[in-house]
């Protein structure tokens, strides 16, 4: 039968029109029915604002300060914060967010003022109307909800900004990875020193304290910025090291690339110094979180021997095409010098170890070859990047002493090996190791986020292994003994900078045709979520090798080490290689540029789960074990079958408007007025991230649905979230719908069977819609998106590609193969 290619869809400009986003619900009383209660509560969180003004009075540094204001779980949604009667722009306003709840809001004395007379404007007795429904209602005025919204309004204190001790510093510093710096994030940023005369009293007092309390800490303080940017978290790097230099502070970011030095000023770890340092920082009201640096390393992984002869790698053709992958790691062995197209070159060759790299990209070049269909389903043959920037534990301080200067030469090598080669998949199997008392989204994942968004890439990241110690046992055929296994496991949480929400997190499953291993199960080393509040993590899996060592098959998956031997090994780290090859593999098949959200959606939107995790009972835990599943090949992917057909909505978000593509249902697939089949819907958006806002990052929800009419005309949604609980009672809390409904992730799948069917009419609507978080706004140029859906006959035996292709043309649809869409269309 003839290969049913995925469709784009050309003229969806068509398909977008005006959407009224007016509105947002009357006002909520959170203290219905209890007025006596609302009165005490009115008077605490006045007296609240007292504390925190007098503080303000007795704080030598300045008298701006910002204090965390903690919402009723109930008063998550956008409609009730309180910020159209408390906290306005103009008075009090937000300034970003921690946990889920949690605002920070900027207050001086005067400000505190005006917002304690508005809390006292609430009424201390609700009003009541009657609804549309006759029923009588509370009516209360908005100050009396907003006021209601609030549980708490703190200061920021030390315990606040800092989880360590000086002892647990001073010992973290002797790991020379760490650079030896503090991470100090600010609440607000200090501008150039240029522009200071325009500054009011207070905030001159705010940044001027801060400055100079640094520099009074004497010779050898290094302060400097570590990022920039829109939505960047404002961090600063501030250690101590033995220098007759004085304090230096830079309130810019520094851009430079890095290089070997042999010679470095030594670090500073008198106690004494640390505590006057942390103390000034703890106490100062611009600092909002103090903690250690990440250590970057390669992901533990194990190696054997599998025979000693040397393996003869093919050569690529002269003049051949081939996917591109880009290995981050610590160098590429020259063994496969024939497939290497560019190197970056930083780290010396007696710097480096390239046994990691070397394998990764073997799983890449020849992984079908060594390990069969089964395991690499991609065909032989990449082209390799090899951006070694990792050297060896030892030497690492000669090449990055800065804090984060590892990253800022990663952004750099991105930068040129792209406008270099093209490549735009990135194999980043390092982990980061933070200290156990940092917590909230990881600043080496804000940093790959940005890289990812910044240079149009896509980072495949290993989940992490476990370490020793914490090895489960191997998954058992038993999934009641699988759930007690994994309750019982600790420390396996996803490794850092997994958690990206702007690239892939991958886990590792077992090999097929193991005795005594079940295939495709989570392999008893590989990390699992959940990660943060948003979206799945990991996103995907793939066969990273058993754990358990087999008499004969060792690992069960082959590649080669750098003398070109066969070797076997196991890890996350050579899971992600195999997503990264299909990644690249589809960008290389399809003409012209594709963007990130389409790469990203084809490989989520048709990954499955493995028979040893798919059954209900373990839909809870599987979703944090494997994501989305296993992808397809890209073969697999591109061609599709007659009995489906897959259309991809490529376009962009406007505020004020929405995307609304009205079709008929598969004629074959209609009976008796039904609609029947199965229906897969993904949709993959790059919304703007604003990262002082804590767990609430995500600043744009961009859904979709797909939805039929009903007799009364009005459209009734028919999908419903992967993974979603058969026992779900329809919460309209926000938490659950961040849990169960993906809101606010950047990806999202939604699929059903209909093998009743569905009616009473065959007219759908495949719908794009947002929603901007308070205080956000939708960027002029709009929010990317890719929407791709799926419809299908499970039984493989009607023609649905034809029935729709037909139907599409009928109403004017333009549509084409997906690998030729570029020669007529700027956006896949």
């Amino acid at each position: 039968m003839a290969n049913s290619p995925i469709q784009i869809i050309l003229n969806t400009n068509d398909f977008i029109e005006v959407w009224d986003r007016s509105g947002g619900g009357p006002a909520k009383d959170f203290f219905a029915g209890n007025d006596e209660m609302f009165v005490e509560h009115q008077q605490s969180i006045q007296k609240q604002l007292q504390d925190i003004k007098s503080m303000q009075l007795a704080n030598s540094y300045a008298s701006v300060s910002f204090a965390k204001v903690t919402l009723n779980q109930a008063a998550l949604a956008k409609t009730h914060r309180p910020t159209n009667q408390m906290f306005k722009k103009d008075v009090a306003p937000i300034v970003g967010g921690g946990d889920l709840g949690e605002l920070y809001v900027e207050l001086t004395p005067n400000s505190i003022d005006e917002v304690t007379a508005k809390v006292a404007q609430a009424e201390a007795k609700v009003k009541y109307k009657e609804d549309k429904n006759g029923k009588n209602v509370p009516n209360p005025s908005r100050i009396r909800s907003e006021l209601g919204a609030v549980t708490n309004i703190s200061a920021v204190k030390p315990s606040d900004k800092r989880k360590f001790s000086i002892a647990q510093a001073l010992e973290w510093f002797t790991n020379p990875k760490t650079g030896g710096a503090y991470l100090i994030e600010l609440f607000t940023a200090p501008p150039p020193r240029k522009d200071w005369d325009v500054l009011d009293e207070p905030r001159l007092n705010l940044f001027n304290s801060f400055i100079t309390g640094l520099q009074r800490l004497g010779q050898g303080l290094v302060a400097s910025r570590v990022t920039s940017g829109r939505g960047s978290a404002i961090l600063f790097g501030v250690k101590l090291e033995y220098s007759d230099n004085p304090a230096r502070i830079q309130l810019s970011q520094s851009s430079t690339s890095a290089s070997k030095r042999e010679n470095q000023n030594k670090l500073n770890l008198n106690p004494q110094l640390h505590e006057q340092l942390i103390a000034f920082l703890d106490q100062h009201p611009l600092v909002k979180k103090i903690t250690l640096p990440p250590i970057v390393s390669q992901s533990a992984t194990s190696t054997t021997y599998k025979k000693d002869d040397v393996f003869t790698i093919p050569k690529a053709a002269d003049g051949g095409s081939y996917p591109k992958i880009c290995v981050v790691d610590g160098g590429v062995s020259s063994v496969y010098d024939n497939w290497i197209e560019d190197r970056w070159g930083l780290v010396a060759p007696g710097d480096k170890n390239e046994d990691h790299g070397t394998f990764i990209a073997g799983l890449a070049i020849i992984g079908q070859s060594l390990n069969g269909h089964a395991i690499c389903k991609e065909t032989d043959g990449c082209r390799i990047i090899d951006l070694d920037i990792l050297p060896t534990e030892d030497k690492y301080l000669n090449y990055f002493q800065k804090p984060l200067e590892f990253f800022n030469e990663l952004e750099i090598a991105v930068q040129e090996l792209k406008a270099r080669t093209g490549v735009r998949i990135f194999n980043f199997s390092l982990n980061i190791e933070e200290h156990a008392t940092t917590s909230g989204y990881s600043l080496p994942a804000q940093i790959l986020d940005k890289i990812a968004e910044d240079n149009d890439i896509v980072f495949v990241i290993s989940a992490g292994n476990t370490k020793p110690l914490d090895v489960r046992k191997e998954w058992p055929s038993d999934h009641f003994e699988a759930l007690k296994i994994l309750a019982a496991s600790r420390n396996d949480t996803i490794k850092r900078p997994g958690e990206s929400c702007r690239n892939i997190s991958v886990s590792a499953l077992n090999p097929p045709d193991m005795t005594g291993i079940v295939p495709y199960a989570l392999s008893n080393y590989s990390c699992r979520g959940p990660g943060l509040r948003v979206g799945l993590k990991p996103d995907l899996a793939h066969i990273g090798g058993s754990g358990s060592k087999h008499a004969t098959k060792g690992h069960g998956l082959l590649s080669i080490d750098p003398r070109g031997r066969v070797v076997d090994g196991c890890g996350t780290s050579y899971a992600a290689p195999n997503v990264a090859k299909t990644l690249a593999s589809i960008d290389h098949a399809i003409e012209g540029i594709v963007s990130r959200e389409t790469l990203i959606g084809l490989s989520v939107h048709h990954a499955s789960l493995p028979d040893s995790l798919s059954d209900k009972k373990l839909q809870n835990i599987t979703k944090h074990l494997i994501g989305f599943g296993i992808p397809k090949g890209s073969e697999e992917i591109l061609e599709g079958a007659p009995s489906a057909i897959t259309l991809v909505f490529a376009n962009r978000a406007i505020n004020g408007h929405k995307m609304s593509f009205k079709f008929s249902w598969p004629i074959s697939l209609v009976r008796d007025g039904k609609c029947f089949g199965y229906a897969r819907l993904t949709i993959v958006s790059t919304p703007a991230f604003d990262y002082r806002y804590g767990a609430e990052f995500v600043r744009v929800n961009i859904d979709a649905a797909l939805r039929q009419q009903q007799d009364d005309g009005k459209y009734k949604g028919r999908l419903n979230a992967i993974y979603t609980p058969d026992e779900k009672d329809g919460s309209l809390y926000e938490k659950d719908q961040i849990e169960h409904a993906f809101k606010w992730s950047p990806v999202k799948v939604y699929e059903k069977h209909f093998p009743k069917g569905v009616g009473p009419t065959t007219n759908w609507t495949l719908d794009v819609e947002y929603l901007a978080r308070d205080g956000a706004i939708i960027p002029k140029d709009g929010v990317p998106f890719t929407a791709i859906l799926t419809i299908s006959d499970p039984s493989k035996e009607r023609p649905v590609f034809n029935d729709m292709r037909q139907l599409l043309q009928s109403i004017g649809v333009q549509t084409v193969d997906i690998k030729t869409a570029a020669r007529v269309t700027q956006r896949i």
